[in-house]
């Protein structure tokens, strides 16, 4: 009896040993999946502020599709501010985000980011097809009335020279106050191929504005969609020399093709009719 008494003692003892174990671990990993929770919540809020921003700035800057070009520069100045918003709120996510390996929560952020891109390359275009639109249609742009160089006319030359540049991946990361990812990948920066999917987003913003600015009602614009029409198939044969993988930027590469199609279109419209040079 002793015995069998002992037996059944010990083996009480070794289940309440493994049971006390056993939740250790769990409780480990539940404080782990705790800190992860609120790290990813914070995130999200970060990244709330940052889209609320953006909103506010693509707001103005959609109103290139129903203004004049000379009112480019105007209305893009009108988001200074919102553009110092959104980049005091990406250095808080940037602080947060360094705290950690980079890739493990960049699926949280990586699409803001992309969008916050796109807003910077669509307001600097903007702002220097307004100048170049400007310098064009003023008396100085034209050479024939000039009787040489001035101060003027070399400085619209060099708006005209700007025409179809696209804002670099530095300027870029410049203005949203994070690094570039080109030399070290393991800080908070922005990636290539978020900068490259910004870019597709450019081609497809101004597809469309190259023909709102024709159908617009008053102030219809015949030479902004001959600007883009050349822009983006510029971009279109630098991303061709991309070797890229099935992923989902190949497939937005694909795309471009399409975006290029509407805009031809919509040249080859205006040449018909006479109003633009073949």
């Amino acid at each position: 009896m002793l015995l069998i008494s002992f037996h059944h003692t010990v083996h009480a003892f070794s289940a309440d040993m493994a049971s006390a174990m056993d939740l250790e671990i769990f409780n480990k990993c539940q404080d782990s999946i705790d800190r992860d929770s609120e790290i990813r919540e914070n995130i999200r809020n970060l990244t709330k502020v940052i889209d609320q921003h953006m909103r506010s700035i693509l707001s103005i800057l959609s109103t290139a599709h129903s203004t004049p070009s000379s009112s480019f520069p105007t209305f893009a100045a009108r988001t200074t501010k919102s553009f110092q918003f959104q980049k005091e709120a990406i250095q808080k996510l940037a602080s947060l985000a360094s705290q950690h390996p980079f890739y493990k929560y960049n699926a949280l952020w990586s699409r803001t980011l992309q969008n916050a891109a796109f807003a910077v390359l669509f307001r600097d275009w903007l702002v220097n097809e307004g100048n170049a639109y400007i310098a064009y249609h003023s008396g100085s742009s034209k050479p024939e009335e000039r009787d040489e160089p001035t101060e003027t006319s070399k400085e619209n030359d060099d708006v005209r020279s700007k025409v179809g540049q696209l804002t670099s991946l530095e300027r870029v990361c410049e203005t949203l106050g994070v690094k570039p990812g080109l030399e070290d990948e393991n800080t908070f920066h922005l990636t290539l191929e978020e900068y490259l999917q910004a870019t597709i987003s450019l081609i497809n913003e101004l597809s469309r504005l190259a023909l709102n600015s024709v159908i617009m009602t008053e102030n219809s614009n015949y030479s902004t969609p001959t600007r883009i029409n050349y822009f983006i198939k510029q971009l279109q044969a630098g991303f061709l020399i991309l070797n890229l993988k099935n992923d989902a930027l190949r497939s937005r590469v694909d795309s471009i093709k399409y975006d290029v199609k509407k805009v031809e279109e919509v040249i080859y419209d205006l040449s018909l009719r006479g109003l633009i040079r073949k």
